[in-house]
Parts: structure tokens; C-alpha cells; sequence
């Protein structure tokens, strides 16, 4: 009889280790993280002049349920040099007509001005230069799924 009741134990830790495994699955899939840092990149200077490529999550830290700290690495690709982006910085001003383009310009100026100081600050590159980086992010669950959230 001893070794009937061992085996139902072992047999009742079956759906406690599927739904400990399962817990984990929880996370943000990879498409989930691609996404958050493209989110996330759109809001960099850098995104003027480029894109972001080969995204993968290296470590990840659960605040709770409904919140990951995702650390990512990825390249960061220039489509173009900061003299580019000026030029159409430039002819977009020229080109300025109403109050709107006026806006989006000086707007794009001060993503300029960032652009310069963080070349100045990490390097010169050029249209095709690739650099690694890694960073932080932060995801929180919704109704479809886990999106980037910037800290309150």
C-alpha cells in the first residue's frame, strides 16, 4: 500500500510542475520584446538616422505579474550621416509654410542637435555603420499581450 500512495504523490506533482513551467511561459515572446524595443527606439535621437535589427533578450527581471524588466541587445543600423539628416532638417524648414510644418521642424531640429551631441559624445558613423547595444526595457501585460511602457 506504501508504494501506491508514492506513486499518486508522484503522480499529483505532475500538474504542479506543468503549471510552475507554464508560469514562466508567461512572459513576452520574443516578437513581444522586438517590438517593445522598436517602440522604445522611436523615442532615441538615433531614430532620425536609423533602425534597429537582430533584437534578443539576454536576461529579464519579473516586478510582478503584469510587469517584466527586459535586458536586450541589438544593432542599431544607420541609414544615413548626421549631414544627411541636416540637409533635410534644412529644406523641410525652407519648405515650412504653415504653423504645423513650422512645429515638425523645430522639432526635428532638436533631434539634430541630440543626434550631433551623441555622435560627438559615442563616435562619427556612417550610411551602414552597425553598433551593439544593449539596454533595459520595461513591458507591461494588456488585454493583447505585453507592450513597452517608459517608467512613470
Amino acid at each position: 500500500m506504501g508504494q501506491m500512495t508514492r506513486f499518486f504523490a508522484v503522480l499529483m506533482l505532475f500538474p504542479l510542475l506543468a503549471a510552475c513551467e507554464g508560469e514562466q511561459a508567461k512572459g513576452p515572446t520574443p516578437d513581444e520584446i522586438t517590438t517593445a524595443v522598436i517602440e522604445r527606439f522611436r523615442e532615441d535621437p538615433y531614430a532620425k538616422v536609423g533602425h534597429v535589427e537582430n533584437v534578443t533578450k539576454t536576461n529579464s527581471i519579473s516586478e510582478d505579474d503584469d510587469e517584466v524588466i527586459a535586458m536586450v541587445r541589438y544593432e542599431l543600423v544607420f541609414d544615413r550621416t548626421v549631414s544627411e539628416f541636416a540637409d533635410d532638417v534644412t529644406e523641410k524648414g525652407k519648405a515650412a509654410g504653415d504653423v504645423d510644418a513650422v512645429g515638425d521642424t523645430v522639432s526635428d531640429a532638436i533631434d539634430l542637435v541630440k543626434t550631433k551631441m551623441l555622435a560627438l559624445k559615442e563616435g562619427a558613423f556612417k550610411a551602414g555603420d552597425r553598433r551593439v547595444v544593449e539596454n533595459e526595457i520595461r513591458l507591461v501585460k494588456s488585454e493583447k499581450g505585453w507592450i513597452y511602457r517608459d517608467r512613470p
